[in-house]
């Protein structure tokens, strides 16, 4: 059986952009024969849709918690990735890391069980993002002396 992996988007208006770009790369329109990348049985994206009405982050972080409880992956984005970054660890069963590259994500994927990939859409390119994304998906935790780390956050 092959497992399944859900993904939850969410950004304030200034990572509207960047999240459609992404929301492109795992579920392409035109591909009838493989519909999602990373074997994607649910991809929801929150609002907003626009980039023209401006929304705190703070309120859209905290809507994106309420529904993330049962998905494996999420992704955050805003101008910097540090606000969304910031409210989000601020729920217990997310562990939400900034990244600016496919190292950062590996790394927070290996050490850190990264759940929730938080991008700044002012210092994230679309290419590079979608590099970022397949490791996010590919990377697994390490486990061992991480796990324990890990477990201590909770």
């Amino acid at each position: 059986m092959v497992k399944t992996n859900d993904l939850l988007l969410g950004s304030d208006h200034r990572g509207v952009i960047l999240k459609e770009e992404i929301l492109s790369y795992v579920s392409p329109e035109n591909d009838d024969e493989n519909p999602t990348k990373f074997n994607l049985a649910i991809i929801q994206n929150l609002k907003p849709h626009d980039t023209k009405k401006s929304v705190d982050y703070p309120d859209i972080v905290k809507r994106f918690a309420f529904y993330f409880n049962g998905y494996s992956h999420g992704i955050l984005i805003c101008g910097s990735g540090f606000g969304v970054c910031m409210a989000a660890n601020r729920f217990k069963h997310i562990r939400a890391v900034v990244c600016r590259d496919v190292y950062d994500v590996e790394a927070a994927r290996q050490h850190n069980n990264m759940n929730v990939m938080c991008l700044g859409a002012d210092y994230t390119d679309p290419d590079t993002a979608k590099y970022m994304v397949e490791a996010f998906f590919e990377t697994k935790f390490e486990g061992g002396r991480h796990k324990r780390r890990v477990n201590k956050l909770s």
